[in-house]
């Protein structure tokens, strides 16, 4: 699936072609390349000859795996036809990328969440946080100095580019980690929250039709 999908994302964003995007302001900053759920859905429905709700479930396929992500409501992984703000994930965080998770990556994002935020995580992070550090308390002194290293680097950017990386980042953890209550492409297992007759539907909307 991860091909197909791959396949539309790239044809979305081809600047003359694609889907529009523009600056936006968000909260304190300007985010570049922002893009409306509502284009999004109409620009597919256009390029595949489907209907308005067939196109917003395979906006949603594409969100829940990760190559669209929401710039407000980030742990609703679904796509809204209005105006609500995606962006395109970038490539190095593409789960066609098939890197390997690891609990150590996740330590090392939650510890630098931990820092810029003084400790105040959210629930899910705190628990997490407290059970990763419990874990791996063997090597914790390692992925909080590496958790310092990285936030470092992130303050040496201008604040629009923190801003964005911090929203790919976070928007790559809501996918691989989701938190209770949000549905990802990548839950597994009997815990899974997508009916499965529904991910078959989902596949066969994202067939690409020349």
């Amino acid at each position: 699936i991860y091909p197909k999908c791959l396949a539309v994302v790239l044809e979305m964003q081809e600047p003359k072609t694609g889907v529009k995007s523009q600056t936006q302001r968000l909260v304190i900053t300007t985010i570049p390349h922002a893009i409306t759920g509502e284009d999004i859905v109409e620009w597919i429905s256009n390029r595949f000859k489907i209907d308005a709700a067939e196109a917003q479930l395979m906006g949603t396929l594409m969100v829940s795996y990760g190559y669209i992500y929401p710039l407000q409501d980030y742990k609703r992984l679904i796509m809204k036809a209005d105006t609500s703000l995606y962006r395109f994930q970038t490539p190095y965080f593409w789960p066609a990328q098939q890197w390997l998770v690891e609990d150590t990556d996740y330590a090392i994002y939650l510890a630098k969440r931990n820092i810029r935020k003084k400790g105040m995580l959210e629930l899910h992070e705190q628990e997490q946080y407290n059970h990763l550090h419990k874990w791996m308390n063997h090597k914790w002194d390692f992925i909080v100095m590496q958790a310092k290293e990285q936030y470092r680097a992130g303050k040496e950017r201008k604040k629009p580019d923190r801003v964005v990386f911090d929203c790919q980042e976070r928007a790559y953890w809501v996918v691989h980690r989701p938190p209770p209550g949000t549905t990802s492409g990548m839950d597994y297992g009997l815990e899974r929250l997508v009916d499965p007759n529904q991910e078959e539907l989902s596949f066969n909307i994202c067939k690409i039709r020349n």
